[in-house]
């Protein structure tokens, strides 16, 4: 008939017949290659296990998946992984359909947007039909058709996935002793927990579930009037005291300064200040190198006189910083956890990079 002629059996010089490689194949080179890229991925902390340890030891294949990880590999890095090795009709269609799977869990939907995916659906499966055998169509091939018009009808998927399902079955399993009898033993165990739960919440002084800080808890709470004071975070390694050289010092007192809005006003101020006694310099470098001192003179003054709102902050604040400075290899701000470049390369998931963005376009 005619069909798919590059994938026909031939004869070679020998007179062995010999099937062709499949396009969509990857060779052991390939697989040994893409197992390495899964290997190497690193992911933000606590976005997915880690997928290091489901790589073989050979870098041949990948076991032992859970369906989130299934879901990620699908979503973020497939179409990324085999656009080295296929070609770019196969891989082309590969990321359309991982796209739609990223599209169709994310927090919001579009109704519009999925009427248009149940569209492209029909000719992606269209072009693996080109591309794959027809025994890679079976059920669960064909149930993707249905997921835009099920996401239309129920709303978001991840209001309605068996994630939290099958974790609280993990649970379950855990309670089971007696393999003879796992329905006494998730019983039993289920109604020892629920006791031991109920007594923790009368204890004092001893760590519960109920008073355990999370994973990425921020620091207690201390009520602060400056905004600069009120920024907490919690440590997560041991402080190492550094000492931090004039030009550094100046530029962490100058941001902290410039960016704190109860002092504002004195900025103003003294900037006005500037203009007026040097008319033809230049203001800004001015500004920035005699605004410290003259911050300092101005709130001491003023809290001798005792007409200072907030003074001891204030006074604090213009006081300046030590030479000696605490240094955190990690520390966790606003239940995000952040990790330094240095501590960051020892691990599996990823934390630095922090980065701030500019408000001028030219930089």
């Amino acid at each position: 008939m005619g069909v798919r002629e590059s994938l026909w059996i031939y004869e070679d010089e020998n007179g062995k017949l010999m099937k062709p490689h499949a396009p969509y194949v990857l060779t052991p080179a390939q697989r040994q290659q893409f197992c390495q890229f899964i290997k190497g991925v690193r992911f933000p902390d606590g976005f997915c296990s880690n997928l290091k340890k489901k790589v073989s030891e050979n870098d041949t294949n990948i076991l032992g998946l859970k369906s989130h990880d299934c879901h990620v590999i699908m979503q973020r890095l497939l179409s990324l992984g085999v656009r080295k090795f296929l070609p770019k009709s196969i891989s082309t269609t590969i990321a359309e359909l991982c796209n739609f799977f990223r599209q169709i869990c994310s927090r919001t939907l579009n109704v519009k947007d999925m009427e248009e995916a149940q569209n492209d659906l029909i000719q992606i499966l269209c072009k693996m039909e080109f591309i794959f055998p027809p025994a890679f169509f079976d059920i669960m091939i064909h149930l993707v058709l249905h997921l835009p018009e099920e996401a239309i009808l129920g709303g978001p998927v991840f209001m309605r996935w068996m994630y939290p399902f099958e974790r609280y079955m993990k649970k379950l399993k855990n309670y089971v002793g007696n393999k003879a009898r796992p329905e006494g033993s998730i019983a039993e165990g289920y109604v020892a927990d629920e006791a031991l739960t109920f007594c923790s919440m009368y204890f004092k002084g001893i760590e519960t579930r109920f008073n355990r800080l999370d994973r990425n808890e921020d620091a207690t709470y201390i009520p602060r009037n400056l905004a600069v004071f009120q920024s907490q975070c919690r440590p997560l390694t041991k402080g190492t005291l550094k000492t931090l050289d004039h030009k550094t010092r100046e530029i962490a007192e100058w941001f902290i300064l410039e960016n704190s809005p109860e002092i504002e006003p004195y900025l103003d101020e003294h900037l006005q200040e500037i203009k007026q006694k040097y008319p033809d310099g230049d203001h800004d470098r001015l500004h920035r190198k005699n605004f410290r001192s003259w911050f300092h003179k101005k709130i001491y003054d003023l809290h001798k006189l005792g007409s200072l709102d907030n003074g001891d902050e204030l006074l604090a604040l213009a006081s300046g910083s030590d030479h000696l400075s605490t240094f955190y290899q990690g520390c966790i701000v606003n239940g995000v956890r952040f990790i330094a470049h240095d501590r960051d390369k020892k691990r599996t998931t990823q934390n630095s990079g922090v980065s701030a963005a500019g408000t001028e376009e030219d930089k």
